[in-house]
């Protein structure tokens, strides 16, 4: 075992030409690799989880530093609106403002904005002629449907129905590589 430390150590520490020269022999090398392998994803799971315990740490700390800003800031809004409710106003039909050197203060006058629930109001429209013209009808491709009638062979898209070959724009296969994974237990 002591050898093939010391072969890792040299491979870990050599160039990618001379990583193609060192391969995996038997079983016993096998087995080294998902020894350390294993190594490689504890020693990964130990630094995120001291990274998540300090981000968390850094969170609560920036948590309260909001906290302390929103409540210095509710305080000096909640008094500049008493000093705005003492001075002469631009007012428009939305706004009232008052310019400062440093800044604006603005109230937005209360306003009426429509609420609205689409699919009672498409039920209302069936009801009503004179709706009609507000309804909007959507058309979708019901892919779902038109891919049970299909299958891949040879590279080409056959309709199961008619055992033609599909070439149609907008239809594709695009092939998938192969996946190896190492699941170490």
């Amino acid at each position: 075992m002591e050898n093939m430390i010391s072969i890792a150590d040299r491979f870990l520490s050599i160039d990618e030409e001379e990583k193609d020269v060192w391969k995996v022999k038997d079983d016993l090398a096998a087995d080294w690799c998902l020894d350390k392998i294993r190594e490689s994803k504890a020693e990964y799971n130990r630094l995120e989880a001291v990274s998540k315990a300090k981000i968390q740490q850094i969170q609560e700390l920036l948590k309260k530093e909001k906290e302390k800003a929103d409540r210095e800031i509710g305080f000096f809004e909640s008094k500049l609106r008493e000093y705005f409710e003492t001075v002469e106003t631009q007012d428009t039909k939305t706004l009232k403002k008052y310019k400062l050197p440093s800044g604006e203060l603005k109230l937005k006058k209360p306003q009426a904005i429509f609420k609205y629930n689409k699919k009672k109001l498409s039920e209302v429209a069936d009801k009503y002629e004179n709706m009609q013209e507000y309804v909007k009808i959507k058309k979708d491709f019901d892919w779902a449907g038109f891919k049970n009638n299909l299958i891949i062979s040879d590279g080409n898209i056959i309709n199961k129905n008619t055992g033609e070959i599909v070439e149609i724009d907008g239809l594709s296969i695009e092939e998938k590589p192969e996946d190896f994974k190492v699941e170490v237990e």
